[in-house]
């Protein structure tokens, strides 16, 4: 016999014996009742988008920007030291060589986030080729001499060529910071120089009129200065000196876009 049942919509015909039709009539309002209950319910449970006022948004939006810094140096000078105290670590009296290493520090700024992307470089193993693509692809430069290894301030001079051969072919002029590191040690002195007169100046006063830089007076050990050192760098990085800011908007990663901007709530 011919059974004839409308189901979700459709019209469904079907040869079957009387005891089939029986059968598919019970699955029948089996499945009707289960698909009431499930309307019910859809209807029950509505779904409401709430949209942030923009102008809220906008006022209290703030900003993540990334920069990456390239700290170099002699062996031994205490730069990865320097980077942990930075990021929050222990200090180690042990010298251990680094290869490279890389290290991410966030720093509140001016109201806006600013994620420190520091690249940890090797100055026991010379590579030159890493050692100009770090300087090609950061932002700024932090150089590391120490006041116990008095050849490492003499090697200033070459990474400062090397860096504005850097500048030269990409265009721009990246800001650097020299540190003198371990200050803790009071039996050794800093270099000193005289100026064109010859008058005595300080080497902070030496580095600025020669390269243009600041330089701060550190110590990994005692935590001394280290914080303030890369505050500095982003003192000089929004000063309209990094390209990044100078190029507009494009650069920068806003917190509120990460946050969708509709909320879904259930009932």
């Amino acid at each position: 016999m011919a059974y004839k049942q409308r189901i979700s919509g459709s019209l469904i015909s079907i040869n079957l014996t009387s005891a089939s039709v029986t059968i598919l009539r019970i699955y029948s309002r089996r499945f009707r009742g289960r698909e009431k209950a499930l309307n019910r319910g859809s209807r029950a449970q509505t779904t409401t988008f709430i949209t942030m006022p923009k102008d809220k948004e906008e006022e209290n939006e703030s900003y993540l920007q990334k920069f990456t810094v390239a700290v170099f140096g002699d062996a031994g000078v205490g730069k990865t030291s320097l980077i942990n105290r930075l990021v929050g670590l222990q200090f180690n009296p042990e010298h251990v060589p680094t290869v490279e290493d890389f290290h991410v520090k966030h720093l509140a700024y001016k109201n806006k986030t600013c994620e420190l992307q520091i690249v940890d470089t090797s100055g026991t193993y010379e590579f030159p080729a890493m050692r100009r693509v770090n300087m090609d692809k950061s932002d700024a430069v932090i150089l590391v001499y120490s006041l116990d290894r008095p050849e490492s301030f003499g090697k200033l001079d070459r990474y400062m060529d090397e860096i504005q051969e850097s500048n030269v072919v990409a265009n721009s002029e990246k800001p650097v910071v020299v540190i003198s590191n371990k200050s803790d040690l009071s039996e050794f002195v800093q270099p000193k120089f005289k100026d064109k007169r010859g008058l005595n100046v300080s080497v902070g006063m030496h580095l600025e009129s020669r390269f243009g830089c600041h330089w701060f007076d550190a110590s990994a050990k005692l935590n001394d200065n280290v914080e303030d050192t890369f505050y500095k760098v982003l003192e000089y990085l929004f000063n309209n000196t990094c390209p990044k800011l100078r190029n507009g908007r494009s650069q920068t990663r806003k917190i509120s876009n990460l946050i969708p901007r509709k909320m879904k709530i259930s009932r």
